[in-house]
Formats: C-alpha cells, sequence, structure tokens
C-alpha cells in the first residue's frame, strides 16, 4: 500500500474499532499479553497492513514490551488510563470528550446533544455497560465504523453524508485530545495511540464524497 491508495472500507472500520477498544476501558491482563505477540498476530494487526501507521503501530506495541514482565505493564497502563481518562489526574487529564475541546470546555454541552442526535439518527445508542456521555471518543469512533461498514453495503446517500460529519468532528477535536495526551500521558502508551488515531483519520476517507449542498 502506498500513500495514494485509499484503504479499503473494511480495513479502515477495522482500525477504527481497534483504537476504539484501547481508549475504551483499561487494559486487562490478557489485553497486555497479547502485545508481546508479533505485530500482525496481535491486537494491532489492521494497523500492521497499513503501511503509512505502521511505524506507529509497532512503537505502541513496543511501548507496551518496554515494561517488561506483562504484570508491571498492566498496572503501569491501568495507572495512566485513570489519571488521563478518569480525571483522576485533575488538570493534567485529557477527557475523551469531544465537550472538553470544543466551545467553552466544559463537558456535556452542545456536542453531546448532537451526537446523541446522530446516534439516534442511524438507530443506534450506547450500550448498558458504556454509561457514557454520546460524544464521548468511543462513541464517536464506534459511529462512525458502523456507518461505514453500512454506507459499504447500501450505498445510501444519508450514510454517507454521516460518515462526512463525523469524520470533520474528530478531525476538529482529536488533534487536541492528542496534544493533552503526549502532554500527561506518563508511558507514552496512550499519546501514541492518539497520535495513531490523527494519522488515520488523516488518511483519505474510503468513502464517496457528501451530496452537494
Amino acid at each position: 500500500m502506498n500513500h495514494t491508495d485509499t484503504i479499503p472500507g473494511p480495513l479502515y472500520a477495522e482500525a477504527l474499532a481497534t483504537l476504539s477498544g484501547i481508549f475504551g476501558a483499561p487494559l486487562d491482563k490478557g489485553d497486555v499479553e497479547n502485545f508481546y505477540l508479533p505485530l500482525d498476530q496481535g491486537p494491532l494487526a489492521a494497523l500492521a497492513v497499513i503501511s503509512q501507521l505502521n511505524g506507529t503501530a509497532e512503537g505502541l506495541r513496543e511501548r507496551v514490551r518496554s515494561f517488561g514482565e506483562t504484570t508491571k505493564a498492566e498496572v503501569e497502563l491501568n495507572k495512566a488510563f485513570c489519571l488521563l481518562f478518569l480525571g483522576a489526574g485533575g488538570p493534567k487529564s485529557a477527557p475523551p470528550y469531544e465537550s472538553a475541546y470544543v466551545g467553552n470546555g466544559r463537558l456535556f454541552q452542545e456536542p453531546a446533544g448532537i451526537m446523541a442526535k446522530l446516534l439516534r439518527q442511524q438507530g443506534l445508542a450506547p450500550s448498558a455497560d458504556f454509561p457514557e456521555a454520546p460524544d464521548h471518543l468511543v462513541l464517536e469512533l464506534s459511529l462512525l465504523q458502523e456507518t461505514l461498514r453500512l454506507a459499504g453495503l447500501t450505498e445510501e446517500q444519508a450514510d454517507i453524508d454521516v460518515i462526512h460529519n463525523l469524520h470533520a468532528r474528530l478531525n476538529g477535536w482529536v488533534p487536541d485530545f492528542a496534544a493533552a495526551c503526549a502532554a500527561f500521558d506518563r508511558t507514552g502508551f496512550y499519546a501514541d495511540a492518539a497520535r495513531l488515531l490523527e494519522s488515520l483519520l488523516n488518511l483519505p476517507l474510503p468513502c464517496p464524497e457528501p451530496a452537494a449542498a
């Protein structure tokens, strides 16, 4: 794959799902152990085959391996997750909500309302075991992923428009989120994951152009 190639839709969606999983919950023991597998056999396999992301994906894997024992890696990465994303770090955190980086920076503001409407429009809702605001990074990525898969089957213009809407929204705040991760992540793991996400979002969308206004 070279820089002029468009990533196939299913692969782009799988890459989104991979990164969404990293930001959704602390890694458990099994998750951490899988990072010790070869890159193309572990949890970052979808990223490994995208040439523009392969090097950073390998660096992310090495972040985990650098802790040595898996138990130490699990403990340190879970600490970092809580400090960055669950508010334990106070001002030295990286809230995974669009509202934190748009408008006045207060959580649960207009972006949450817009995302709630988009979810309803697509017939989706947050799962009961993920009780987060609709503008949480994981929910925005999940909606983009699911709509990409759907558009690949239906080619419905409404789905294509949602994809471009979400992509623009994410590109509007993920760079600031990634900068916060880079500033405050003491492990470097989540900073690299956010950088991977930013790079993925900068690649061409595997989707037709939206309808003319």
